[in-house]
């Protein structure tokens, strides 16, 4: 009897013990199902090899702590083509390709109406804060959901998704249809946004920032290297003929260092073209966080972040130049401020923080030839020739032919239909022409990728970029090594993107804060697995198109 009652007694002790109870609560209590706010960043023409390139330049609080403190996924890869802005951006957050969801390039040309269109015009709705045309854009084109409209779905629609950027579509199209987007337009010199978004006003908070007048003050800065021009050893010579320059109509050299302020009234989008882009941008996130107060209440949030101004100077100044090399170097100190904006606010461990691109970039086509690397200049007008040289000779008609971009020719099915004239013969006609053409590696019709389930290599990527009611009808693939000419200008400065080869479709992918591990893998991962991930992290429905697979090692123990 005693000895039930001693068991009894002991009972009740630890019933009743409030350290006790504590303890058994924290054990049993819910863990937090999501962080307090997700950022994703995404750097505009960004190569992998970047950060290893330039890793003793680096300081420890930017890249350098995404590698030490995040996982690394460094095999990560873009699944179709073209490798352009407006389509990384789109997969990147609805976890699908052109395929689905509809973004095939920057521009399409549009059969039915026989124009070329921007991939966010929209002129539907009109601008608020900026000038009309800056400003009539949305997610109009956009085909399937993003995972910032899962988020929003899933939280009863009370969780705010936010996207920002130099460039329009780098806002737009992150932010998918539930969220807010705002842009930078070089006219007003504002950030701007449009009805679709908002009823008749800029938020106050981005009224007082465009108030500040920042690009105007970064536009008076001179832009120097931001070390000794000798420590430069990554990068080529400050002055070779691989690089364009701001003044070509003065023909003026590109070096060290660039007085905005005289360089200004030569080019309307200057700033895009300087670091000092990005300046503006990182200050911009801050901004938008405290402003919107994100990540301040029971519900996640999410706000993408775009980099825009290393794709406008590796444009200008080629991979290999120190211009290049610079504003990276300054990015790198852009993230470690971001870094340390997030973790002094909320917490490593309350912030989701994941950083990829939108596409790499290759090597100027001159360069490798003084190198003894293959690579050259794909001449868009001469495919244009000998397409209607051979639709002259044949069928007497150059009207069948309707228009070449995105590497992508579109013909006149009205014309052909009218004419009786047989479609599948008029492709493999026009095949086997244009592949006597030295730097074309292959031609893909129509009716090839459709009926064909093509996987794997680029057959696969051509498939998977290829949108049955908005590409052409037959997709060209250049060799390796050669760049695009735009109207025929022969390319001997600067670089491009938009190939299937990895120098385009390999970027960097970090994650780090809220529950991510330290660690990496080497295992191919596409673009599209992000947003599939995200879904499974934050336990949310993934995006209605979203063909990727959750990236299993940021799950593992």
């Amino acid at each position: 009897m005693k000895r039930y009652i001693l068991v009894f007694f002991i009972g009740f002790i630890i019933s009743f013990s409030p350290a006790l109870q504590a303890q058994e609560h924290k054990k049993n209590e819910q863990p937090s199902m999501q962080p307090k706010l997700v950022v994703g960043i995404v750097i505009d023409q960004m190569r992998s090899d970047y950060i290893y390139r330039f890793w003793s330049k680096l300081g420890e609080n930017g890249f350098k702590k995404l590698v030490n403190e995040g996982f690394e996924c460094s095999n990560t890869q873009y699944n179709y083509v073209p490798t352009y802005t407006g389509p990384g951006h789109t997969s990147i957050y609805t976890g699908t390709t052109p395929e689905t969801h509809g973004i095939i390039g920057n521009n399409w040309y549009v059969k039915s109406s026989g124009v070329i269109t921007y991939c966010a015009v929209d002129t539907t709705v009109h601008a608020i804060g900026g000038s009309e045309k800056a400003g009539q854009m949305s997610p109009h084109n956009l085909l399937s959901t993003t995972i910032g409209d899962e988020l929003y779905l899933f939280s009863n629609l009370r969780s705010k998704v936010i996207g920002i950027s130099m460039k329009d579509r780098g806002a737009i199209f992150p932010a998918g249809f539930s969220g807010q987007a705002y842009w930078f337009d070089n006219l007003s010199n504002n950030f701007i946004t449009s009805t679709y978004y908002r009823k008749d006003s800029l938020p106050v908070w981005l009224q007082r920032f465009n108030g500040k007048n920042l690009p105007q003050q970064y536009l008076s800065e001179v832009w120097k290297p931001l070390l000794d021009i000798k420590e430069y050893t990554e990068s080529t010579a400050d002055d070779t003929e691989y690089e364009n320059g701001f003044d070509t109509a003065a023909k003026a050299r590109p070096v060290f260092n660039y007085d905005l302020s005289k360089l200004k009234s030569l080019d309307p989008d200057l700033l895009r073209t300087t670091p000092f882009g990005n300046t503006l941008t990182k200050e911009l996130a801050i901004a938008t966080i405290e402003g919107e107060k994100l990540g301040e209440d029971n519900f996640c949030d999410l706000l993408s972040v775009s980099f825009s101004s290393t794709d406008d100077v590796g444009h200008e100044f080629g991979i290999n130049a120190i211009e290049t090399e610079d504003i990276y170097l300054r990015l790198d100190k852009e993230i470690a401020a971001l870094l340390e904006y997030l973790d002094t606010k909320f917490g490593k461990e309350n912030v989701l923080v994941f950083l990829t691109a939108d596409h790499g970039a290759m090597h100027n086509p001159v360069f490798l030839n003084d190198n003894k690397i293959p690579g050259g200049v794909a001449d868009g007008n001469l495919i244009r020739s000998r397409i209607k040289k051979l639709l002259q000779k044949n069928y007497g008609d150059t009207s069948i032919f309707r228009f070449y971009i995105n590497n992508q020719i579109y013909l006149d099915d009205i014309t052909i239909t009218t004419r009786n004239l047989d479609k599948e013969k008029i492709m493999n006609d026009l095949r086997s022409e244009l592949l006597t053409i030295h730097f074309i590696a292959d031609i893909f019709t129509e009716s090839s990728i459709s009926s064909t389930d093509y996987i794997y290599g680029i057959k696969g990527m051509v498939r998977r970029g290829f949108n049955i009611k908005r590409s052409g009808d037959m997709c060209i693939v250049y060799q390796p090594g050669y760049m695009k000419t735009y109207g025929g200008k022969k390319i001997t400065a600067g670089t491009e993107h938009g190939s299937p080869f990895r120098y385009d479709t390999m970027v960097p992918l970090y994650w780090y804060g809220w529950k991510i591990r330290n660690g990496a893998t080497v295992r191919e991962i596409n673009i599209t697995d992000i947003a599939a991930t995200l879904s499974a992290l934050l336990k949310i429905c993934q995006p209605s198109g979203c063909s990727g697979k959750p990236i299993v090692e940021l799950f593992s123990k």
